[in-house]
């Protein structure tokens, strides 16, 4: 048996895939939590300020971004950041579609698009893809 016609399965498909998963179960995580109004949501920590947690948020967003869909490294991954900010923005506005007192912000969505700015820097710069 010629071991050489048989094609291969590729391996780096599984896992892109599972970084796709990890990916879109996270949206999903988010759009979920926008969609709870204030008192459902737990009460964070007074000295930190909502912009920072929206950084944190969308800077995982970008680093799993970046599993998902960078094949390798090179040219800095420009509209894996407007994918971000364009998910902040409809983040902002389903929170405003939704209602249950919750409102877009456009500072909110600035600081996502920030956020994922920095996940997808960070990720440029410490992991290593071939």
């Amino acid at each position: 048996l010629r071991t050489d016609v048989i094609p291969s399965f590729p391996m780096n498909l599984i896992k892109s895939s599972k970084w796709k998963i990890l990916f879109l179960g996270y949206c999903g995580v988010i759009l979920y939590v926008s969609s709870l109004s204030l008192k459902e949501l737990p009460d964070g920590p007074a000295l930190v300020s909502d912009k920072i947690l929206h950084l944190g948020e969308y800077g995982l967003f970008g680093i799993l971004a970046w599993g998902a869909f960078v094949v390798r490294k090179g040219v800095f991954p420009w509209g894996l950041v407007a994918l971000g900010a364009w998910f902040g923005i409809i983040d902002e506005c389903w929170q405003d579609w939704i209602g249950k007192s919750r409102s877009a912000d456009v500072w909110d969505a600035a600081a996502d698009a920030v956020g994922s700015l920095l996940g997808v820097m960070f990720a440029q710069l410490f992991w290593n893809k071939r």
